[in-house]
């Protein structure tokens, strides 16, 4: 194996992080480090390379073309070395301590049940806080080691794991479809129809389905809004209007005794990712590893119970 790099393999790991910060002095802070250590590495490491990485100015920041190009083999670097870090600490010591995680409202009670308990019953050492939230939360201002959550990750201080996608469909109830004037082939006609909807947070979703290359987005009328399936579910069976739910396992019963029939089933509607977001400083921790594996591990039993 080649050993004799012409840099320092630390001082290109510094250098990632400032440049998904934009900023030396939060690098620093991130990384645990001294300002003027984090400035020392970059200098050396540009010495060593003999190029010019970033352009400082006292209002801010930038990344030069080449700085660019090198910030993508050190993301893969770093990945590979957090992955040979988690293999050592996942053999030296059994997770434990004490772990703070928020979950969404709308992945629903059962899911959160059944992870905290097996994550429990696998290690015993271990003690285990779960809130269920009806809004964003932050891992470290909201006092959080681990939340779930969905969207583009906004903070370049945190790392987010996807955990599953929730596969969505439309649905209703026969009662309802029956009440309408004609048959619904066409997502444009869903836009003068009620709509349940469910959500996270104040801010409004996006309704994409799609058909082989075509895309259409929606624009429904929602009727009723609630942040947890269940709730979506009984209105649904009321015939109160259309609405998007989880394949299988949500609705599993009523689509097998035809009490929640599909809708527009030649189209698919866009699936929501799930990720298990934390900060960067806790990348190594055991117990996070440990639990992110038990919430992957739920997802695949909820998959075999469908």
């Amino acid at each position: 194996m080649e050993q004799n790099l012409p840099f320092d393999l630390d001082a290109l790991l510094v250098f990632g992080k400032v440049v998904e910060c934009r900023s030396l002095s939060k690098a620093a802070t991130l990384l645990g480090m001294p300002k003027s250590t984090v400035s020392r590495k970059l200098s050396k490491l540009e010495s060593d390379l003999g190029i010019k990485l970033l352009r400082k100015n006292t209002h801010q920041l930038t990344v030069t073309d080449l700085g660019e190009k090198i910030y993508s083999h050190g993301v893969n670097i770093l990945a590979e070395a957090n992955g040979v870090r988690a293999l050592v600490e996942d053999c030296r010591q059994e997770p434990q301590g004490e772990l703070r995680v928020a979950i969404p409202v709308f992945v629903g009670i059962d899911y959160a049940s059944r992870v905290g308990a097996k994550f429990l019953r696998r290690y015993p050492n271990s003690r285990l806080d779960i809130r269920l939230v009806d809004n964003v939360v932050h891992p470290v201002h909201d006092g959080f080691d681990v939340v779930f959550g969905t969207g583009p990750l906004q903070d370049s201080t945190l790392i987010a794991r996807k955990v599953f996608s929730l596969e969505l469909f439309l649905c209703a109830s026969p009662d309802f479809l029956d009440e309408l004037t004609e048959p619904i082939t066409a997502p444009a006609q869903l836009n003068a129809l009620p709509f349940i909807d469910f959500g996270f947070g104040d801010a409004p979703r996006r309704l994409t389905v799609a058909k082989s290359k075509r895309r259409h987005e929606l624009s429904p009328v929602v009727r009723a809004r609630a942040n947890n399936f269940q709730v979506c579910k009984q209105y649904i069976l009321q015939g109160l209007g259309v609405g998007a739910m989880p394949t299988q396992i949500i609705v599993t019963e009523e689509l097998r005794e035809g009490t929640i029939v599909p809708v527009l089933t030649d189209w698919t509607l866009e699936g929501l990712d799930v990720y298990m977001i934390h900060p960067f400083a806790l990348s190594f921790s055991t117990l996070i590893s440990a639990f992110y594996e038990t919430a992957c591990d739920i997802i695949s039993e909820n998959s075999a119970r469908s």
